[in-house]
């Protein structure tokens, strides 16, 4: 009876688990870089706030005025909520936090690696409609990593720079 019970429960935890075939790397980083801010960053984006907030109600624009507002607490937000992600490339494709990206729904990946700002891995899908997907380097070998991609993606090696967006958010400490 008891038998029966242990090979239950591992066929239930078979299931829960699927298999994506071998791992190959696995490591966990930060959703969200977490910037060091001083209280000097809090004062000027208060005035930044402000001036614009001035301007929306100047020039009756009150739905610049709320968008604002929202953009402020979005940031101060995303300060305070920060999880941890689990990454892993695998035989099947990239596993972010249990959701699978097969390789063959992503068009390229490219690596950004100047230490110690950007050490970022990033990864194109081939849908217009999927954003890009960046993925911490954190500590990990980005050599080893990309020999490993290069089996089952083409590598994009124009990208010399990480995104605008990205290089703005960490001028700005976003």
């Amino acid at each position: 009876m008891a038998n029966i019970q242990e090979e239950k429960s591992k066929e239930k935890k078979a299931e829960e688990s699927p298999d994506y075939g071998e791992i190959f790397f696995s490591w966990k980083f930060s959703e969200f870089p977490q910037y060091q801010r001083e209280r000097k960053w809090y004062v000027w984006g208060t005035i930044v706030v402000i001036i614009l907030l001035i301007y929306s109600f100047l020039t009756i624009n009150f739905l610049f005025g709320l968008i604002t507002i929202m953009a402020a607490l979005i940031i101060l937000l995303f300060q305070r909520n920060n999880s941890e992600v689990e990454f892993k490339i695998t035989e099947d494709g990239i596993l972010v936090n249990k959701k699978i990206f097969d390789y063959k729904n992503l068009k390229n990946f490219y690596i950004i690696y100047n230490p110690p700002e950007v050490k970022t891995l990033y990864f194109e899908p081939k849908s217009i409609f999927n954003p890009r997907i960046p993925i911490a380097l954190e500590k990990q070998n980005p050599v080893a990593i990309r020999e490993v991609l290069r089996q089952y993606l083409e590598e994009d090696l124009d990208r010399e720079d990480e995104p605008v967006s990205e290089q703005i958010s960490r001028i700005f400490k976003l």
